[in-house]
This record gives C-alpha cells, structure tokens and sequence, in this order.
C-alpha cells in the first residue's frame, strides 16, 4: 500500500501539463536575463521541466576590437557533466516563447539531436 501510495506521488510530482498545438522547442526566458532552448514542460508544483537544454555562449575573438561571436551550446558538456533536463523555479521564468522552424536555433537542435 505504502509502494502504491509512493507510486502515485511521484507520477504526480513529475505530471506535465498537456500542451496540444505547441512547437517542436521553446525559448525561456529567465528573470536573470539568461535564456534556455529546449522542450518546456509546465509541470504540477513550483518548477518546470526543460528537456534536451542548450544555451547561448560568447567565445572572445582574438581581435579585441571585434565583437564576440556568440554559439550555441547543449548543456551536459561543462566540466560537472549535467543531465540534458533542468527543472527551473516558476517564480525564475520571465517567460516562454514557441520557436518556429524557420529558426536558426531550432534548426540547430534538431541537427544536432539526429546525431
């Protein structure tokens, strides 16, 4: 009964929101002005789900009179090795918007996710 009960709170816990109509990755945007890409899961509770994370980065040129050229980078490869899922505070997310297919950054994330 205890296992049952243990069961069903955790499927709970981790219950998402359905979103019918939605596209393939979403950008969010964070209250500290960071943005994430991936798959966001509005999910029961105080956090959300993003699924298969990437983020933008600025890599420096070498000629300091050059703007930095900014890439795109899947989280999982820093030194800590994360998982490619994050769960993010509710009260954190400024908010979310689809990204379409014409996009730069989802054409990325689909190419890169075939690999």
């Amino acid at each position: 009964m205890v296992f049952a009960a243990a069961l069903l709170f955790t499927q709970w816990w981790d219950f998402t929101v359905p979103a019918l109509g939605r596209a393939h990755y979403q950008a969010v945007f964070l209250t500290n002005g960071q943005t994430y890409f991936g798959r966001y899961y509005d999910r029961l509770g105080a956090y959300a789900k993003i699924e298969d994370v990437y983020y933008l980065q600025q890599v420096a040129n070498t000629d300091s009179n050059a703007t930095p050229d900014t890439r795109i980078v899947r989280r999982g490869f820093e030194l800590h090795e994360p998982s490619s899922r994050m769960l993010v505070p509710k009260s954190a997310i400024l908010f979310v918007e689809d990204l379409t297919d014409a996009s730069p950054v989802a054409q990325y994330m689909q190419k890169d996710s075939g690999r």
